[in-house]
């Protein structure tokens, strides 16, 4: 199971745990104390709800505090207005509870699924959709293509011009590749100076968007110092699953081969394996 499914399963647990313990704590307070007497016991349960839980916790915890708000008598003005003034709290405090709460359960989202540099997704999730993406083809037809990108002398690069114009090639790279992928395309930095781009279909798509992407990147000046400029290229290696590897490691297993033969034929140029027992250089 994965690291996102954790979340998501972790995540509904704690909703059920937020409903099943807002209705104990409303059972018992309704059980132990004159209505009246209640509200100062309500504000703890219904933020902790909403703080842990999410909506469902604040939805359960909120409509157990307007039930006790109905059983209070309204001839009693002091109390309808204490009820009203503590509805009025929680309303704000549970906003702001499940606010922080979402943006951080974003920013855990966020950091499993992306590389932290470039934006782009990670290794982990580019493996599981490689994973989804051989085993949806398996099982209904079709193909799926995948182009594995680096950058040409990149040690030498970081060596003359420092790791942090490195760093900068990494992001700009980065950049052509979000821009120039198709809306369908998933992109991801594969490790070090490696990208790896999923296209769902054969390989005359993956040929086409891996053309347009090395053209892009070579128009890249990386700023180096003072008004000083470098240019980029990248080698890349194409293969498509299942007509020309019949396994996942087999696919990733073949570009990987064909990238670096683009890197001991010449460097910037993509390499093809269109069939099983076929190499094309372009």
């Amino acid at each position: 199971m994965s690291r996102i499914d954790n979340l998501s399963v972790n995540r509904k647990l704690k909703v059920l745990a937020g409903i099943g313990g807002a209705f104990i704590l409303l059972w018992v307070t309704l059980r132990l104390f004159p209505p009246l007497h209640l509200w100062p016991l309500t504000v703890v349960p219904v933020i902790v709800a909403a703080w842990f839980f999410y909506e469902a916790g604040a939805l359960v915890a909120s409509g157990g505090a307007w039930l006790l708000l109905f059983q209070t008598p309204l001839e009693k003005t002091g109390a309808v207005v204490i009820a009203t003034l503590t509805l009025c709290l929680l309303a704000f405090l549970l906003g702001w509870g499940q606010r922080r709460q979402k943006d951080v359960h974003r920013k855990v989202l966020r950091s499993s699924l992306t590389d932290a540099l470039t934006g782009l997704y990670n290794y982990g999730y580019f493996m599981d959709s490689l994973e989804r993406e051989i085993g949806r083809v398996a099982r209904y037809g079709g193909a799926v293509t995948l182009v594995m990108f680096d950058i040409d002398h990149f040690k030498l690069f970081n060596d003359r011009f420092g790791h942090q114009a490195g760093n900068e090639a990494l992001k700009d790279v980065a950049e052509v590749l979000r821009k120039e992928k198709r809306e369908s395309d998933i992109v991801a930095r594969f490790g070090g100076e490696e990208f790896v781009l999923l296209l769902p279909g054969g390989e005359d798509g993956g040929i086409e968007t891996a053309g347009r992407i090395r053209s892009a990147i070579s128009q890249i000046r990386v700023p180096v110092g003072g008004k000083a400029t470098a240019q980029l290229t990248v080698s890349a290696g194409i293969a498509t699953y299942p007509a020309s590897a019949a396994t996942k490691e087999e696919l990733l297993d073949r570009v990987d081969k064909l990238l670096y033969y683009s890197k001991n034929s010449g460097r910037d140029r993509i390499s093809v394996a269109p069939a099983r027992k076929r190499l094309a250089v372009m």
